[in-house]
């Protein structure tokens, strides 16, 4: 369980140091959305990578503009995250219990379809959603 977490840290850590240092709008090694690439539409994580980017330089306002359910869902994940690292070096079980809720992933399937429709739809202020 160790070598997971060790494992898992020098991966996050990897891929902050590569978004920090590359902006995905100059550099193509990226990967490409295929479904905005062929339906030019966009998926709910479209702008994600350009979110992260902009995140890492602390232009919340620019990340916002590239995918607001990333920027939003954030705060969430880290609090998780930090959950999971007091509990990893306290041995104190620390849980935030609405994630066993059985309505919880109903409930973010459907933000995430609701966001996924808002964004594509071609009237103000819903065109402001998109990527």
């Amino acid at each position: 369980m160790k070598l997971l977490y060790i494992s898992g840290s020098i991966v996050l850590l990897s891929l902050v140091i590569i978004y920090y240092k590359f902006n995905p709008e100059m550099y193509n090694f990226f990967p490409e959305c295929p479904f905005h690439k062929y339906l030019h539409l966009d998926c709910p994580g479209c702008g994600s990578q350009r979110a992260i980017h902009a995140l890492l330089h602390l232009n919340l306002q620019k990340a916002a503009g590239y995918n607001l359910l990333l920027v939003l869902s954030l705060p969430i994940l880290a609090l998780q995250l930090f959950c999971k690292i007091y509990t990893y070096f306290t041995k104190r079980n620390l849980v935030l219990r609405f994630w066993y809720n059985p309505n919880t992933p109903k409930i973010i399937f459907v933000i995430v379809m609701i966001f996924w429709i808002a964004r594509n739809l071609p009237y103000i202020p819903f065109k402001y959603l998109a990527a």
